[in-house]
Parts: structure tokens; sequence; C-alpha cells
């Protein structure tokens, strides 16, 4: 406004007058009365819908209506300075033309970068809704398994079942408490699979060794992970891993390199004739959770001879 207000014809006295200021307030008022009806009317009714040509019609109708008013009320109250106009008759509507397309392309920079917003805002609220999806699906193949484990011990009155029921209990609590935080320390995960360990190893029993080897708590300190990240390699590797009568086995062995995490699970194959276990629900989910949270800062490999199989990640914690 303040632009056509300092390269308005009339500015070139120093007198600002009413005689003066009139008409340029009368087009301005049409300015700001065609921006408007056109934001609000013609662009949501006709050119969101996808009725282009009516738009347009209706846009020149809209510049002719207010280029009559321009002329109507300034020569109603400024008849002298309008017959001493000299600028085209046609001036008023084509500039009213003219602004309003300028102001539609600020409008569409404007809806553009709101939509751009809005989509990543939605991105990452799905990925959010995604991300706890993959962390509701934790296998519970484990909790029924020890479960039975435990009720055999109780049967033979084992002094071991009160302290395995409690870190059962204490497992469970960390299940479910970490995931309502993004990152946990690396301390209290290493537990949490320390823990887990533990408790196959009293499962299985002698005839499927378990090997785990996990950081101090001093080497772990102050670095941080997503909650239960590594659970589903480990679980997968003692679902797979303990399947024969004899030679089973899954070692576990977690390194920390500088900033880098480096695991290696090596588990027995089942036998070839057993039936299938699992879907491999566990290494995808992992996999996708892992291109969500550490997008370019991760490595995962897994690859199986005849009689074993090996999962490698490295994780830029």
């Amino acid at each position: 406004m303040l632009a056509l207000l300092l390269l308005h014809p009339a500015l070139n006295t120093n007198l600002l007058t009413w005689s003066v200021m009139g008409p340029i307030t009368i087009g301005l008022l049409a300015w700001m009365v065609g921006v408007y009806g056109h934001h609000l009317v013609l662009v949501p009714r006709l050119f969101d819908q996808g009725r282009y040509g009516t738009y347009l019609g209706a846009l020149l109708g809209w510049v002719l209506v207010l280029h009559a008013a321009v002329h109507g009320l300034q020569w109603l109250f400024f008849p002298k300075e309008y017959l001493a106009d000299k600028a085209p008759w046609y001036q008023p509507g084509l500039s009213l033309f003219g602004q309003m397309l300028l102001a539609l392309s600020f409008l569409f920079m404007w809806r553009a970068a709101t939509q751009r917003r809005d989509t990543q805002r939605n991105q990452l609220l799905a990925q959010e809704q995604q991300l706890r999806l993959l962390e509701a699906q934790v296998n519970p193949h484990f909790l029924f398994n020890t479960l039975n484990s435990l009720y055999a011990l109780s049967l033979t009155q084992s002094p071991r079942t009160p302290d395995l029921l409690l870190a059962l209990a204490e497992l469970m609590r960390y299940q479910l408490e970490s995931t309502r935080r993004p990152q946990v320390p690396l301390v209290e995960e290493l537990d949490y699979l320390r823990s887990y360990a533990q408790l196959q190893e009293v499962r299985l029993g002698p005839r499927c060794p378990v090997q785990v080897e996990l950081p101090t708590e001093a080497e772990a300190a102050g670095c941080t992970i997503a909650p239960l990240l590594l659970l589903a390699l480990v679980e997968n590797a003692f679902t797979h891993g303990t399947q024969r009568a004899s030679g089973s086995f899954v070692h576990l062995r977690l390194a920390l390199v500088g900033s880098r995490l480096m695991l290696t699970l090596r588990n027995a194959l089942p036998p070839p004739a057993s039936a299938p276990v699992g879907t491999g629900t566990g290494l995808h989910n992992t996999r996708q959770r892992l291109a969500l949270l550490y997008p370019g800062r991760h490595y995962l490999h897994a690859s199986a001879t005849e009689t074993e199989f090996q999962t490698d990640l490295v994780l830029d914690v």
C-alpha cells in the first residue's frame, strides 16, 4: 500500500490534501476488497474445486465490477480531479487485475509452505506410530516358554524359582516402561539383555550352551540407544538356535569401539527336516526401526551356512 501511495502521480505536489488522498484511498479500498473477495470466495469456491474456466471468468467479472466502482466513486466524490486525470480509462482495472494475480502467487507460496510443513508433521506422526507398532510386536514365545519353565521348576520346589520370577517381572517392567522414552541409557539395555539371556539359559538347560559378552558398565556409560532395538535380533537367535536336540548354541557378543556399537550374533540353524520357525518378523522389524531411527548410521547384515546363522550389526550411538 505504501508503495502505491509513493508512486501515485498526484504526489508530485507537496500538499497531501483530501482531494489528493481521496482518490488514492478509493483505489486502496478497491484493492483490499478485491483481494479479500478473491481469496475468500473465488479461490475456495472455484479454483480449489478445479473449475478453472469459471474461475477465470469470475475473476475478470470481479475486476470489471471493481473497475466500475473505482470510476464511479471517484467521479461521484472527486469530479474535478477525476475529469482532470490524464491516466487511461482502463488503468484501474488493469492495475487491480495485476495486483490480484500477484496476491494469488503469494497465496500459492503460502499454501505450498503450509502444505510442506503439514506433510512433514504427518510423516513424523506416521513414523512415530510405525515405531510404536514395531515396538509392540515383541515375540510372546519367550514369555510363554519361560513361564512353562518356571512352572516346571516350581513343581520340583527349586530354590531358584522366586529369583527367576522376580527377574522375569523386572524384564516385563522394563519392556513396558522403556518404550515410553525415545532413548534409554545403554547400560539399562545391556542389563535387560543380560537378564534375558540368563532366563533363556535356565529355560534351555545344558542342551543349549549360551555365551554372552557385553561391555562393562564403565564402557557403556554416557551412551544411549533406542529401547529394545536389539531384542528382536536376540530373540530371533534364541528362537532358531535352540531347535536341535543336540548341537544347539547361541553366542552373543556386543562391543563398543569408540562411538560404534558392534553386535555379532551366532546361532545354530534348525534341523533341515524341521518345520520353519517364525516368519522373519524380528529381523524385518529391526531393519525398519533402524531405517527410521538411524538412517545412514547403521549396517545390518545376515548370513547363513549349512549349520549356522550369523547376524552382524554396526550402529553409531
